[in-house]
């Protein structure tokens, strides 16, 4: 009988091999000396985005937008705006990107008509920090709605997309009429679990950090779930998903589209996690769809 094939290696995002071996030997060290101290070190590197600095390409395509600096409750964030004489589109970007990542969604939007709005969150792009959470994008969306707004669309990807999702469910604006959603996960507990098995946490220090984490937000990783916030937007949702999504499984996406009151999913084959975000018919789509829920 063969031996049942290995399970494939999480992928956590701008952990590259050679990072995660380091990574793997500290947290061996750690817990040798002190789980205590494992767990405490985890939670941290947990809320710590893996900073990248931007491109001259980027940088470029900022200097194009009316930049903003917007005060938070993290500190101040980056927000950005391309004027246009249309419905105003929010985009969001993921865990360690930044507003320009979202370049072609931008151009296409603006393509249609539509005035953009994008910031970057504390600690990703030009704005500053260490640390930051749901919360934390939470805040900046908050601060970029109360400068930009009224917000009739948004576009938000990955981490961004769950952050979005939460807004949406639990205070939409009354002026929103259409969403996309790109490379949504399921919920905190799978990003919480690819992060102990890319770093290799021993049991005891995992249960260490789902208490600290328990502590801090209130209730397990698990709690914040997508597929229980789906069930509570009422405006018209696209979800697009990579169908070789190496970060967030597209099953996963399939799961919480079937919670939807009014939303529609597109997995598209062969595209990696922030693929959708790149590939010209996927974008072209996402623009066409919120021109179309938006009009003129």
């Amino acid at each position: 009988m063969d031996a049942p094939a290995p399970a494939a290696e999480r992928v956590v995002p701008g952990l590259s091999p050679a990072l995660r071996r380091r990574m793997r030997w500290l947290f061996r060290l750690l817990t040798a000396l002190s789980p205590t101290l494992a767990a405490r070190v985890a939670m941290r590197l947990f809320l710590t985005p893996f900073s990248r600095r931007l491109s001259s390409a980027e940088l470029l395509f900022l200097a194009g937008a009316h930049s903003h600096r917007l005060p938070t409750s993290l500190g101040p964030v980056y927000a950005y705006e391309w004027p246009g004489g249309g419905a105003t589109v929010l985009v969001v970007h993921g865990w360690i990107s930044n507003a320009a990542r979202m370049v072609e969604v931008i151009r296409a939007l603006r393509e249609r008509g539509l005035r953009v709005v994008a910031f970057d969150a504390p600690a990703h792009g030009r704005s500053p920090g260490r640390q930051v959470d749901l919360h934390g994008f939470r805040a900046a969306l908050a601060a970029v709605e109360a400068r930009f707004g009224p917000i009739h669309g948004v576009v938000a990807h990955s981490f961004g997309a769950l952050t979005t999702a939460t807004w949406l469910a639990e205070t939409p604006p009354a002026t929103l009429r259409a969403a996309v959603l790109v490379g949504l996960p399921r919920d905190i507990g799978y990003l919480f679990e690819s992060y102990t098995l890319a770093m290799a946490l021993q049991p005891h220090v995992i249960a260490q950090l789902r208490e600290r984490f328990r502590i801090r937000y209130g209730n397990f990783p698990e709690h914040f779930s997508a597929r229980e916030l789906a069930a509570h937007l009422a405006m018209p949702v696209l979800m697009v998903h990579g169908g070789a999504d190496e970060l967030v499984p597209a099953a996963q996406a399939v799961e919480i589209s079937e919670q939807l009151r009014n939303g529609e999913l597109r997995v598209i084959e062969g595209l990696r996690h922030s693929a959708p975000l790149r590939d010209p018919a996927t974008v072209s789509a996402i623009a066409d769809f919120l021109a179309t829920q938006l009009g003129p």
